[in-house]
């Protein structure tokens, strides 16, 4: 037997994913503010990468690029189809991902801290623009 799924369900369920996307996204970015504050820069590097891909994450549910059978796998790929502004975000933060891996993987060690609270800023910058998209206001923290 067949399923019908009404356009209201369907909207309902891409706004559900993106804003379990974003509460993701805001929880890793505190725990980012928190390790950097407590002088961890790897941790922090390792949360504010996190929460930028849980931002794009966001971006993507609530597009067609959701619904596409063939899509890339990485995040950073899907978020360059969604648009421009897309493309662009893509580019700023795809380029943290070789320092997040080198990080990761014991390869690079005492972090930038400029490099870090960057990061954290644009992420920041990131969750709110995604979250202001259809000119309403994120609820304050």
């Amino acid at each position: 037997m067949s399923q019908v799924i009404s356009a209201t369900a369907k909207f309902r369920r891409s706004s559900f994913k993106r804003e379990e996307f974003l509460g993701k996204a805001r929880y890793l970015l505190a725990d980012a503010k928190r390790s950097l504050a407590a002088g961890d820069k790897e941790s922090a590097l390792e949360f504010a990468y996190q929460a930028a891909l849980r931002t794009a994450g966001a971006r993507v549910a609530d597009s067609k690029v959701a619904t596409r059978a063939r899509k890339p796998q990485s995040a950073w790929e899907q978020l360059r189809l969604v648009d421009e502004e897309g493309a662009a975000q893509a580019a700023q933060f795809s380029a943290y991902s070789r320092l997040r891996s080198r990080v990761a993987s014991g390869l690079e060690f005492n972090v930038d801290e400029g490099v870090v609270r960057r990061l954290v800023e644009q992420v920041e910058g990131f969750i709110f623009d995604v979250e202001s998209v259809d000119g309403q206001l994120p609820a304050a923290a």
